[in-house]
């Protein structure tokens, strides 16, 4: 049973371990769940979240023991902990025992980029408790739920149309979400069009820097550098950046591998991605190997850390990684 069940049934678990890249899916189930469980009146007195530091075991313990205020049940909400990633061996004891033992009137939700499945924790919640997997979605699942949201607003919006949105404007739904909302108000038609699209919505980060790294892998250099000047002059996060091209070479990296054993069809079935897509992947990935693009992903991620820790100033990280793709 996952958490989509258990919020129809109202039937609620005590502990609930929602990770993946889809960070708008993922606060989207945690909310559903906390407007079943409390009400409004009393929230303030039965909600206690941490999102921007490690959990304290002394705070956790005096809030689960504490019996919730008019209401059946309370939350503790916790994002991104690292916790099922990579865990202190006294936090390990302490939360597995926790795991064994919560009490019946507290649910706990942990919310996570990522996790390591082999950690004790991790096996812990998936026995007991439950365990749901949010990766990005598939284009195909994008479109449908880009349709659904738009009729939501009073409009349509055809396949063709909801891609292109997608392409322009990446494929995370937080991001999508706003776009719509515009296009929503933008439009006097009923039809949200491609034309709608080029007027209403500026292409993200992502997919600037994705435009920018296609024209290096074509040998584009001076195109290639006239792209990476915009970004600067738009004020683009080096951090965003920074992401957008470890995602572009986690996808080259992806599909160079799967290509040794499947056709470029088969692959674009397993992605959810469009065959022109997968095959323009496999054209720039022949042109390197998995170990120059395993070079640029571990720079990726040496310089997220850096970055966000003070250690290297944003743009400077940025240009060693362009000078390494050049």
């Amino acid at each position: 049973m996952s958490v989509k069940d258990d919020i129809k049934s109202n039937n609620f678990k005590n502990v609930y371990l929602l990770w993946g890249d889809e960070d708008y899916l993922r606060d989207s189930y945690k909310n559903a769940v906390i407007k079943k469980v409390l009400d409004p009146s009393f929230a303030d007195f039965n909600y206690k979240e941490y999102t921007a530091k490690k959990p304290d075991a002394q705070e956790i313990d005096e809030y689960v023991s504490s019996y919730p205020c008019m209401s059946e049940k309370k939350i503790l909400y916790i994002k991104n902990s690292g916790l099922f990633k990579k865990a202190t061996e006294s936090e390990k004891k302490y939360w597995q025992k926790l795991f064994e033992d919560v009490p019946d009137f507290v649910i706990i939700i942990f919310s996570e980029a990522e996790v390591n499945k082999t950690t004790v924790l991790y096996k812990s919640v998936s026995k007991l408790h439950s365990v749901d997997e949010f990766p990005y979605q598939k284009e195909a699942d994008l479109i449908n739920w880009i349709g659904r949201h738009a009729e939501d607003g009073g409009k349509e919006i055809s396949s063709n149309a909801a891609k292109y949105l997608i392409e322009c404007c990446s494929s995370n739904m937080y991001l999508l979400k706003g776009e719509i909302d515009k296009l929503v108000s933008y439009c006097s038609s009923k039809a949200i069009t491609e034309k709608d699209i080029d007027v209403c919505c500026c292409k993200v980060a992502e997919s600037r820097v994705f435009d920018m790294i296609d024209d290096l892998l074509a040998g584009n250099a001076s195109s290639a550098s006239k792209k990476y000047e915009e970004l600067k002059q738009l004020r683009e996060e080096p951090i965003a950046i920074n992401g957008a091209i470890f995602s572009k070479y986690n996808q080259l990296r992806k599909v160079k591998i799967l290509s040794k054993a499947m056709s470029a069809g088969e692959i674009a079935a397993k992605l959810g991605k469009s065959y022109y897509y997968v095959n323009l992947i496999l054209k720039q990935a022949a042109r390197m190997t998995v170990e120059d693009i395993d070079k640029i992903i571990n720079l990726c991620s040496e310089s997220d850390h850096k970055i966000k820790n003070g250690i290297l100033d944003g743009w400077s990280a940025i240009d060693i990684i362009i000078a390494n793709m050049m």
